[in-house]
């Protein structure tokens, strides 16, 4: 929202912000500016608070600043129809080879942003994919496409471990699994979901949990049935 105070964070990810309300971009362009690390994606930046567009080009509201590029306009494939993002030799987040592309392939131009990757086929070959723009302090990469889930574990795995920011849980989780952590100021409170149709198991390092359901201590690993919810107090 408008009112949203970012400067608490280290990573703000803003995927498809089609409309920008009153004060957000001001509110991101200050938090990349003091330091922040932001991440934006295609369809981002197009209208303001009436869903009129944008003049000037895209992403607007004075965003296009901020992420270093011009978006000049969105293409769709259909269901069947793949590209790919082939990561740029040397990239600054050290990742490599290529990742399926699908359903949205912006065409983006690079004004001061660094480019990261590329796509790899049709008439889009060559152009920008992925990009990141050194802002004030801080940064803020531009997702031209939507990439596969692999390409999302590795970036934003990548983002993580760069911003040393805190994991839920300290241990990799199974595909289908999220850990989300809250806190109530004192404790700590986490939500453990398996989005799978079979059971789980995920190791819990060596640490032990208060199982807030069941009122158990929980160490060693955590069993999660088919669609099953656990609630952690560490």
């Amino acid at each position: 929202p408008e009112w949203a105070d970012f400067t608490p964070y280290k990573l703000v990810v803003a995927p498809m912000l089609y409309m920008l309300q009153p004060g957000v971009a001001e509110r991101l362009e200050n938090f990349v500016a003091g330091g922040g690390t932001l991440v934006a994606t295609y369809w981002s930046g197009i209208v303001d608070e009436n869903d009129l567009a944008f003049l000037g080009g895209w992403p607007g509201g004075g965003l296009r600043k901020v992420f270093g590029i011009w978006d000049e306009e969105t293409d769709t494939l259909t269901a069947s129809e793949r590209n790919s993002v082939v990561m740029s030799s040397g990239n600054a987040l050290g990742l490599s080879g290529s990742y399926e592309a699908r359903d949205y392939l912006a065409l983006i131009h690079a004004e001061t942003a660094q480019v990261l990757a590329t796509y790899g086929s049709d008439f889009y070959a060559g152009r920008p994919a992925l990009t990141v723009n050194r802002f004030g302090k801080g940064q803020a990469y531009y997702m031209a496409s939507r990439n596969d889930s692999k390409f999302l574990a590795d970036f934003y795995g990548k983002l993580a471990a760069d911003l040393a920011l805190l994991r839920a849980l300290p241990a990799e989780l199974p595909q289908g699994v999220t850990a989300q952590l809250r806190t109530d100021g004192e404790k700590k409170f986490i939500f453990v979901m398996n989005f799978n149709a079979a059971p789980v198991s995920l190791q819990l390092n060596g640490e032990t949990y208060e199982n807030m359901l069941s009122g158990e201590k929980v160490s060693g690993k955590l069993d999660l049935p088919a669609y099953g919810v656990e609630v952690l107090k560490a």
